[in-house]
């Protein structure tokens, strides 16, 4: 079933088409020429050419003639320009539409660079809409541009793994990089391309065979996953260990849950920096409960509390989002949502 758009791009098509018949007919009868001489003229007309009648025309044919001018030129006109609007509303990555995405992608800071809108990557897009986190696709199959396209969603159409693609989506101001193609040759050479491009950029990359991993993670990519290593441990987890399995769905996607992940660093002007974690209080001060902490490299879990934070220290906490956001406050620094 035809849609609106269509119905209504249709009808100015069947428009135009009496509009080119009716004129030659005239001609027809008024000068008594065949079908291809009145058609040759009409087109002429209302495409405003003018190379000249096809025999000599009579008075008659000359008044029709400029009134066809007048008021047939502007009608196909009309129709036409029309025809353009409908165009670039069914088609929003045209020429302007493009352009505004364009301009939108230069803007971006800190963002993320999803190389590949299948059903990782849309996955991957889902968990940055809910937590507001900046992100540009890259995507080379057509259809999966227009769909992106359709959820106004950032997106550019081209080879991931090309410099002048990666330029684009702004490799220089990003703050991560996801491979999330199928392909793991492809993923690899992202990968690589990438950390060429930004040496501080973050690269996560998805693996289909385990045995990708160590080439892509020598290419420069600091995490691989795996997404059949990951799915096998979830469901031997779930048989094993469900209340468990629960607990992390609905901190890490759940929405209608309050309850949250998140990572934050330590900054250098905040009050925690030389205090240990037991005078910090931050459970007392912010709610906020402090599950592990990253010091120079070394992950610490449930860590002492005559841990000292220093500068750089990165908080892994589980909280609401208003004390995640107390939290964030006395870091002094800005949040990564897990």
């Amino acid at each position: 079933m035809a849609t609106p758009v269509q119905k209504r791009f249709l009808a100015h098509s069947l428009r135009i088409g009496i509009l080119v018949v009716a004129a030659s007919l005239g001609y027809m009868a008024l000068e008594r020429w065949n079908f291809l001489d009145a058609l040759f003229m009409t087109v002429q007309t209302l495409t405003t050419v003018g190379f000249g009648a096809p025999h000599t025309m009579s008075d008659a044919g000359r008044v029709y003639t400029i009134v066809l001018m007048l008021v047939g030129v502007g009608f196909l006109l009309y129709i036409l320009s029309d025809m353009a609007e409908i165009f670039l509303e069914a088609n929003p990555s045209a020429i302007f539409g493009r352009r505004k995405m364009k301009q939108k992608i230069q803007k971006l800071e800190g963002h993320q660079i999803v190389c590949g809108y299948g059903r990782t990557g849309q996955e991957v897009i889902e968990h940055f809409k809910q937590t507001r986190v900046p992100f540009v696709i890259i995507e080379t199959d057509p259809t999966a541009v227009r769909r992106a396209e359709d959820q106004n969603l950032l997106v550019l159409e081209g080879d991931a793994s090309a410099d002048d693609v990666l330029v684009e989506a702004g490799i220089a101001r990003a703050k991560g990089i996801i491979c999330a193609l199928p392909d793991d040759t492809a993923n690899t050479f992202i990968a690589l391309t990438a950390k060429g491009m930004n040496d501080s950029i973050t690269i996560v990359s998805r693996a289909a065979n385990p045995g990708s991993a160590g080439k892509m993670k020598r290419a420069g990519a600091h995490m691989v996953i795996s997404p059949y290593v990951i799915c096998g441990r979830r469901m031997a987890t779930a048989v094993t260990h469900p209340l468990v399995t629960e607990f992390l769905d609905v901190v890490m996607h759940t929405p209608a849950y309050d309850l949250r992940m998140e990572q934050i660093i330590i900054a250098h002007d905040s009050p925690l920096v030389g205090a240990t974690l037991r005078d910090a209080n931050i459970k007392q001060a912010a709610g906020a409960m402090i599950l592990a902490v990253n010091q120079q490299g070394t992950l610490m879990t449930n860590p002492a509390p005559d841990l000292v934070f220093r500068q750089g220290d990165e908080l892994i906490a589980l909280g609401m989002e208003g004390q995640l956001q107390r939290l964030v406050e006395l870091a002094g620094a800005t949040p990564r949502l897990l």
